[in-house]
């Protein structure tokens, strides 16, 4: 009887150690998960917040006039090899060397571009579009919303990033939506992270300078904050609560826009770049 009580005793030990063992490593998991899922976010926020305002940079070089430029005062359209991604107000850097000029288009697509063209040109002369786009985060951006666009991911193709923090009962989500230029509706958002919570301390997902610098006609947000709270999607048997977990990038810079407002300020307004019109 000693021998069994002394048994019950131990294995009650043992199974009271592996009960805890087991609460310890689901904590360890869900505070795990929970840094994975905002950390990705946050990595990728910073990621595409430095790209925002870039033009799209793989097609330098490719861009050449199909036919002979003469020069006028007055608009006209010429031919090249490709006019896909340029659009109307767009500056575009033609030929090279004592017959290079900038030209804004009125009008483009397909294979031809209007414009005033100054100098004459040969066929096969290049056209570059060149600088950035200042606006490259809008200034329509929220607390809630964050509106980008450029070549994002540098694949020489421009599209129009949103992401939306959906505060819900019970914990909302925040998501982002990718849709190129010139395609109309903005698309579907994607979920990136579930069961978000108003951040404890009150301040907004999004946060922008109080007065972003305006030069040359160009509102220049050249900062951004973000702070995203979740609670995890399961109690926390080592608490029996809700783990809650904040992660914060509070001084993302726009390289891409802080280069335009560096060329604002200089004077060289020249490469700067209208927005398209209409983006998504």
């Amino acid at each position: 009887m000693v021998s069994t009580v002394v048994m019950l005793i131990v294995a009650g030990g043992a199974f009271g150690a592996l009960n805890y063992y087991q609460k310890t490593y689901q904590h360890t998991e869900i505070g795990a998960d929970m840094h994975d899922n905002l950390r990705g976010a946050i990595d990728l926020i910073i990621q595409e917040v430095g790209q925002a305002g870039s033009l799209p940079s793989g097609t330098l070089g490719s861009r050449k006039l199909s036919g002979a430029v003469f020069a006028s005062g007055v608009a006209q359209t010429v031919n090249v090899n490709n006019a896909a991604g340029f659009f109307a107000g767009e500056k575009l850097l033609v030929d090279a060397g004592a017959s290079q000029e900038l030209v804004t288009t009125t009008a483009a697509g397909g294979y031809t571009i209007s414009g005033i063209f100054g100098k004459p040109h040969n066929a096969g002369a290049q056209v570059n579009a060149i600088g950035v786009f200042p606006a490259g985060i809008l200034n329509t951006s929220t607390a809630t919303k964050l509106q980008l666009f450029g070549d994002i991911n540098g694949d020489g193709t421009l599209v129009y990033v949103e992401y939306n923090c959906n505060y819900a009962a019970g914990g909302g989500t925040f998501t982002r939506s990718v849709t190129p230029v010139g395609t109309g509706a903005v698309n579907p958002a994607n979920v990136l992270v579930d069961n978000l919570l108003p951040n404890p301390d009150g301040s907004p997902c999004f946060q922008y300078p109080a007065a972003p610098p305006l030069v040359a006609g160009f509102t220049f947000i050249n900062q951004v904050a973000v702070t995203l709270t979740v609670q995890s999607s399961t109690r926390d048997l080592l608490t029996s609560n809700f783990e809650t977990m904040t992660k914060s990038a509070l001084d993302i810079a726009p390289r891409n826009i802080q280069m335009g407002l560096d060329l604002a300020n200089a004077g060289l307004t020249d490469r700067l770049q209208p927005s398209p019109n209409p983006l998504p």
